[in-house]
């Protein structure tokens, strides 16, 4: 039987009304009961999460390329070449130097594509070489690359940074070929191109490999400076 007690609201304390609530299961009988008073209880219900609040795009973008791009940035031409993407078997590789804004604009294509419920993976060598162990070490390599197969679109910034391994080199011809086979695109910013490119894998000819897949697969951008 429910009976009332008057209390203090824990979250503005003003005094409160408590109905006590007994609650059987099986041979246990538990008492609920309110702690915070209707107006704060409905407050906290009608409060948006703040998780919430953020879409996708603004939960995996780094901070920084978050705000706009400068007008001097948006209006070189190769900008409107990346940003006017449209979604396809043919990717990109935007090349060019460091500071020229090619991941910024990258991630503002990739804005439009997760809004457009595009599955959207991201990777560097970094968390490709950390994915990679982690799943070996569980036994779930197969399973790991098999996600970054199917995603829409996989996205691999700075590629070519940081030299891979052979093992490593191996398995991401193995998932460019795998990508390609099913037209999934594939988008890359880079600092190198054609045999520079290939100089960035521990063996070359795992380099020419990957190189000559992106080249078939993937429409060539230069970012030019500002």
């Amino acid at each position: 039987m429910a009976s009332d007690t008057t209390e203090t609201c824990r979250r503005c304390g003003r005094p409160m009304t408590v109905t006590e609530v007994p609650f059987t299961i099986g041979d246990r009988t538990i008492v609920l009961r309110s702690r915070v008073c209707q107006p704060c209880s409905d407050a906290a219900e009608s409060q948006p999460d703040p998780i919430e609040r953020k879409s996708e795009w603004q939960r995996c973008c780094p901070t920084l390329y978050q705000h706009e791009l400068p007008p001097a940035l948006g209006a070189q031409p190769w900008v409107a070449d990346v940003l006017g993407w449209t979604y396809g078997p043919q990717g990109l590789l935007v090349v060019g130097d460091t500071g020229t804004g090619k991941t910024w604009v990258m991630w503002w294509l990739l804005r439009r594509l997760l809004e457009e419920r595009r599955k959207v993976m991201t990777l560097d060598a970094v968390t490709f070489r950390s994915g990679l162990s982690n799943a070996a070490r569980e036994g779930e390599t197969a399973e790991y690359v098999g996600r970054l197969v199917r995603a829409d679109v996989l996205y691999w910034d700075d590629f070519g940074q940081t030299h891979l391994s052979g093992a490593a080199s191996e398995m991401l011809l193995h998932l460019v070929e795998q990508r390609t086979s099913w037209e999934r695109p594939l988008l890359f910013t880079s600092q190198y191109s054609g045999k520079a490119l290939e100089a960035q894998f521990e063996w070359p000819e795992m380099g020419a490999a990957v190189r000559r897949r992106l080249n078939n697969y993937c429409r060539l951008i230069i970012a030019a400076g500002l």
